[in-house]
């Protein structure tokens, strides 16, 4: 389904909604003001005769000729009728438009009335005809001779045909659902229309993208900067291509400095094995040839290792194992590994961990990234300067530093150190190898462990690598300290 048809859809929807929803209010309240308006003009009559009866003591009188009744009720509900019946059912006066049909019905209802004595107003709609009626009863009658004009009660009956106002709440009833539903299809045609105007730059936009290729990451969305989602859309759309050709260059960018780092081990192989096959050698020439293979070869092999670590998306690869480890006994152990380094003399240990702070981490993977730096610095500086190795904490992390006084790395190579197969200037003017992977992977450790790895340098000053990691038990930190004073 198009947008476009999505889009008319839910406003057509939501259109009926609103316009069914508004016809019954307005068809509910419409309709009780006309059944009202019906009922009060005929309870206005009927109030109107009861007034002009006179209520005695012993006898109620109906003097016609002492009032002057005409109500003179024609408007679009029709003429209301209305009749006076008095004792034994005697019409005593009647409307000038009052049917036989009305006057048969009254009289029904006056027997009705009286048996049931009661004298408040009752409503009766029987057929076609509305009726009203009220009972007048004088308190104390007494069976004597009446005048005319005299009774014992009075039954006033007021009618009115209904057919008038069921014909109005039949053209209501019209009015309201079929004017809704003209100005709903108006509104499907219109508001296709419209629907599809405004959606024009999206159609726009995706024939544009249809049109990018899969290795075409220079072509870009054209939009109007209306500052709407629209414009927002295609701009996201935007930045997303230029991630991708970002990623893309740096994908080739990876690939040719693995091949070349390769094709250096490998040179050194073919050559030294087409050198030693020219002629016969002896068993000690031999064996200094496939020495240096060999370690062309373990070389070779670390630049592999570490090519498939980096090249392992972080989504795919297995996470580590972890376990809760004491930074403190850690570090003491691990200083041990480095002494048979030639400048183990020039590192200093300076260790500020107050108790014994534990993290979540894998001596392996901790101990990789520890050892790279060190033995960076160790290489990177001169020899005879100190090479610092400090450990502290704060309130919920744990760092450690590795601090040189080596040439130090010049400002604008720091943004790029921790990317795959960079050196710094100052490390390939000086002719030190290296593959420039060391700190990549060092970083991407540092990152699964939950925790960050930062440089900062001033050239001719030296270096300061700091590895963060959380601290995750801190009440065992304080239990170990009273254990390990």
């Amino acid at each position: 389904m198009s947008l476009t048809n999505r889009v008319s859809i839910f406003f057509l929807a939501a259109l009926g909604i609103f316009l069914m929803v508004y016809s019954s209010v307005f068809y509910v309240v419409t309709r009780q003001h006309i059944v009202a308006q019906f009922e009060n003009e005929l309870r206005g009559v009927l109030s109107s005769l009861i007034a002009a009866a006179e209520v005695e003591e012993t006898e109620v009188k109906w003097q016609p000729l002492e009032h002057s009744i005409d109500f003179g009720t024609h408007d679009e509900f029709g003429e209301v009728q209305w009749v006076v019946v008095g004792d034994q059912n005697l019409i005593v006066e009647k409307s000038r438009f009052a049917d036989q049909a009305f006057l048969a019905k009254a009289r029904q209802n006056t027997v009705s009335t009286v048996s049931a004595m009661t004298t408040s107003v009752t409503t009766e709609v029987t057929g076609q005809i509305a009726i009203m009626s009220q009972r007048v009863a004088a308190p104390r009658p007494m069976q004597l001779e009446r005048e005319l004009d005299e009774f014992d009660e009075l039954t006033i009956v007021v009618g009115r045909s209904t057919n008038p106002r069921n014909s109005i709440l039949f053209r209501l009833t019209l009015l309201v659902t079929l004017l809704p539903m003209f100005a709903w299809f108006i509104a499907a045609l219109l508001g296709r229309w419209f629907v599809r105007q405004a959606l024009r730059p999206v159609s726009a936009m995706a024939d544009q993208a249809q049109a990018i290729t899969g290795n075409d990451f220079q072509s870009r969305l054209r939009h109007r900067d209306s500052s709407d989602e629209l414009s927002e859309l295609a701009s996201a759309f935007n930045r997303l291509l230029d991630r991708q050709r970002t990623a893309l260059e740096q994908q080739k960018r990876f690939a040719g400095d693995a091949a070349h780092e390769l094709r250096t081990p490998l040179t050194v192989l073919k050559g030294q094995i087409d050198v030693t096959l020219r002629r016969p050698r002896t068993v000690a020439e031999y064996q200094s040839n496939l020495e240096l293979l060999r370690g062309q070869t373990q070389s070779l092999q670390e630049i592999v290792e570490s090519l498939l670590f980096l090249a392992r998306s972080e989504t795919n690869s297995a996470a580590p194992a972890l376990r809760e480890l004491d930074v403190k006994q850690w570090l003491q152990t691990q200083t041990s590994t480095w002494s048979t380094h030639p400048r183990f003399g020039d590192l200093q240990l300076d260790n500020q961990l107050v108790g014994h702070p534990l993290v979540q981490a894998s001596p392996v993977l901790i101990g990789r990234v520890v050892d790279n730096l060190v033995f960076n610095a160790l290489k990177y500086s001169t020899p005879g300067t100190p090479v610092i190795v400090r450990a502290s904490q704060t309130d919920d992390q744990c760092q450690i530093q590795v601090i040189d006084a080596g040439p130090g790395i010049a400002e604008a190579d720091l943004p790029q150190i921790f990317d795959p197969f960079f050196r710094s200037s100052e490390a390939r003017l000086r002719g030190l190898a290296g593959t420039g992977l060391g700190l990549a992977i060092a970083n991407r450790i540092a990152a699964a462990l939950g925790g960050s790895l930062r440089c900062e340098s001033t050239v001719g000053r030296g270096c300061c690598f700091t590895l963060r990691l959380p601290i995750v038990n801190e009440n065992a930190s304080r239990s170990m300290e009273k254990t390990h004073p």
